[in-house]
């Protein structure tokens, strides 16, 4: 005879206003994490999100540049710069310019993508990211 399959997770008022609280504070948290804070199962932390508090994990979208028309052109003059050396100069250039790259790259840490996942609701929209600038 088989066994009845088991139900749903059902969830009180109390577990799901808990959750709800943590991501008041933060909407970062994993499935893991939450369970872990709660003192409930994955699934039924799964259930309260996705049934109870409709939400969902997105990522944050990319916007590549944030720049003003002053900063625009500053960029165009810098490479119209870089240009010009690299015709009178050649790759010594290029060899130097990738050795300042490397070390301004280490001034700061890029928020990997699954860093930026956050919980939202159905419907809201996406955080938008610009890269930083060193």
């Amino acid at each position: 005879m088989r066994q009845p399959r088991p139900r749903r997770p059902s969830a009180t008022e109390a577990q799901v206003s808990s959750v709800a609280k943590l991501l008041e504070a933060d909407r970062q948290w994993t499935i893991q994490e939450l369970a872990y804070e709660t003192v409930l199962s994955h699934t039924t932390v799964l259930h309260i999100l996705k049934e109870r508090l409709h939400m969902r994990k997105i990522t944050s979208r990319w916007v590549p540049h944030s720049l003003t028309e002053i900063q625009k052109w500053q960029r165009y003059e810098s490479a119209w710069m870089h240009l010009e050396r690299y015709k009178k100069k050649g790759d010594a250039f290029l060899h130097r310019i990738i050795a300042l790259d490397e070390a301004r790259a280490r001034a700061y840490e890029l928020e990997m993508k699954r860093q930026s996942n956050e919980w939202r609701h159905y419907g809201s929209p996406r955080k938008t990211k610009v890269p930083q600038q060193c």
